[in-house]
């Protein structure tokens, strides 16, 4: 049952397209995370999230709730590694972060975010809040309760 586990998650991460894993940095602990969580979600949805240490143990702790398996040494590293790589931001600057950033840190749903990556790519700089509400697809009720966190 284990070499079978084992091969199924072998199998999966050769599938894997490479920029889904280019979307996670290089740093101690990638490598397990990747052997430990994809089987279950692919390594970009890990991407789109920002918390802070104790945050990503309670994400841990309920993935382990849920199924995952590996050491306490490999969970640590884990954790590690995310608050490293993802840690929660304040704010976020809307003419420069990537669209997971504006995601996580907005709390967009992540097609709105691209839709304001894009948008700024063809029209240049949002200036004002209101520039952003004007991007199609975006909820301005959500950029008005995240406007403490938006950074020009």
């Amino acid at each position: 049952m284990l070499r079978a586990a084992i091969l199924s998650c072998l199998l999966f991460a050769a599938t894997l397209p490479v920029p889904a894993q280019d979307k996670l940095p290089d740093g101690p602990g990638k490598a397990v995370l990747l052997k430990t969580c994809k089987s279950c979600h692919p390594p970009e949805t890990v991407a789109t999230k920002r918390h802070t240490r104790d945050e990503w143990e309670k994400v841990i702790e309920k993935m382990i709730d849920t199924g995952a398996t590996g050491t306490d040494e490999e969970f640590d590293r884990i954790v590690d590694y995310l608050a490293r790589a993802f840690p929660k931001l304040d704010k976020v600057n809307v003419n420069q972060a990537p669209a997971e950033d504006l995601a996580a840190t907005l709390a967009l749903p992540y097609p709105s975010a691209q839709a304001l990556v894009n948008w700024r790519g063809k029209n240049g700089p949002y200036r004002t809040l209101d520039d952003l509400k004007k991007v199609p697809g975006v909820d301005g009720a959500k950029l008005d309760a995240a406007r403490d966190k938006v950074l020009f």
